[in-house]
């Protein structure tokens, strides 16, 4: 009777033992150094920080290209609205005003010159495609010709002056609702125009008078009125005197 009793009291021993080894066993062991792998996957990413990496599109209009200010800039339209986009992309300078392009671009960046880097916010030019082509390139296309021009000895116009002036003319010319100029193009007779400087009702405007060669010399069939405060084109009516804004 002691015996079993003896032999029940070490059995019992023996299970006691087991159980608490395998708890031991399973007690999870302190961790003094975060897995830096997990520990990375697990930190939410920045709602700024994806923003800034996902590509947009958008189907628009090209106005310019505008080098003037401390970044390049690619200029379009969206409906009425004018957007910019900073261009460190489309080099090659081939498209032109009124083409229709897609645009993939990004939000992002970029530090203003005496704004303590200041970082301001700006539209970031990833690619730019052309998907169809506006007036100014169909006029291209259709008159096959450089549009000569002059201006007066005492005037002082820089070369990106007369290179903007250019742009401005060749856009009225692919416009224009005149049917004068519209018989001159479609015969591709060769087109010149004067550059000079006036002022009307205290504004400064530049003064572009379009004629056709011909065997007898250019004689003036169109004057505009370009405004140099923004660059609005007017046509001269010379019969009331006054300026009508083109487009």
């Amino acid at each position: 009777m002691i015996a079993d009793t003896t032999k029940l009291t070490l059995y019992s021993l023996m299970i006691l033992g087991l159980w608490f080894l395998s708890a031991c066993r399973s007690q999870p062991k302190e961790k003094t150094q975060p897995d830096t792998f997990l520990a990375r996957a697990a930190q939410p990413v920045s709602h700024n920080a994806a923003r800034r990496e996902r590509v947009q599109t958008d189907n628009l209009i090209f106005i310019k290209y505008l080098d003037d200010g401390d970044y390049p800039e690619f200029v379009a339209k969206k409906g009425d609205n004018t957007v910019s986009f900073i261009n460190k992309t489309d080099t090659a300078r081939n498209i032109n005003h009124g083409d229709s392009v897609q645009v993939n671009w990004k939000p992002g960046s970029v530090s203003m010159p005496g704004d303590n880097g200041v970082a301001t916010p700006a539209r970031l030019l990833v690619s730019v495609r052309k998907t169809g082509d506006g007036p100014v390139t169909k006029f291209r296309k259709a008159y096959g010709k450089v549009v000569k021009y002059t201006w007066a000895a005492d005037e002082d116009y820089s070369s990106s002056y007369l290179d903007e002036l250019y742009l401005l003319v060749e856009d009225y010319l692919a416009n224009t609702r005149s049917p004068l100029l519209q018989h001159v193009i479609n015969k591709r007779i060769q087109l010149t125009y004067s550059i000079e400087s006036n002022t009307r009702n205290d504004e400064r405007y530049t003064m572009i008078g379009i004629a056709p060669e011909g065997p007898n010399g250019s004689n003036v069939v169109q004057w505009l009125y370009i405004r140099k405060a923004d660059s609005q084109i007017f046509e001269y009516n010379l019969a009331e005197d006054n300026l009508i804004p083109f487009k």
